[in-house]
């Protein structure tokens, strides 16, 4: 399962710099559910975050790390297909869930790093993993955010962002 997601997540990704390389893309994030049934890749650029602030009428700061107001998602066949393929895990998984989570959350985590790593996502885009509506979005979200870009020069706002 590993190598679909990496490869599903390089596709993705590639694409969606591909389709937005005349902005600056500041942000990479793979994003999950709670039940780990699906997996999304979604991209924040400097440009949507301008458009953000003014849709809200506030500071576009505030929304810097926000996944969900994030306006570049990705529509890839191959990574709808391993959340199929995750999903129906999920929904198999059985007393072996809490295991099951583990390892997807764990798998996430490495590819994003991996693929900072090996150059396919630039050093220059923050990256990190999430999940949407579980209690564990803030300890996956640091850790991945901490391991991915140790000496990046957003790393200290997010941290901040985490303690308001």
């Amino acid at each position: 399962m590993k190598q679909k997601i990496k490869l599903a997540v390089h596709e993705a990704y590639t694409a969606m710099y591909n389709a937005l390389k005349d902005e600056q893309i500041y942000a990479a994030v793979l994003v999950t559910d709670g039940d780990c049934g699906s997996l999304y890749l979604t991209l924040g650029t400097e440009k949507s975050l301008i458009q953000i602030g003014e849709s809200y009428e506030d500071n576009p700061e505030d929304y810097r790390f926000l996944k969900d107001e994030f306006l570049h998602e990705d529509d890839t066949d191959l990574l709808q297909k391993v959340s199929r393929e995750l999903l129906d895990k999920a929904l198999t998984a059985g007393e072996q869930f809490a295991t099951h989570k583990a390892s997807i959350h764990k798998v996430m985590s490495d590819t994003m790093y991996e693929l900072k790593q090996e150059g396919v996502i630039d050093e220059q885009i923050f990256t990190f993993i999430s999940v949407t509506d579980d209690a564990d979005d803030e300890r996956l979200e640091i850790s991945s955010a901490k391991r991915c870009n140790p000496n990046h020069p957003l790393l200290p706002a997010f941290l901040r962002n985490w303690q308001r």
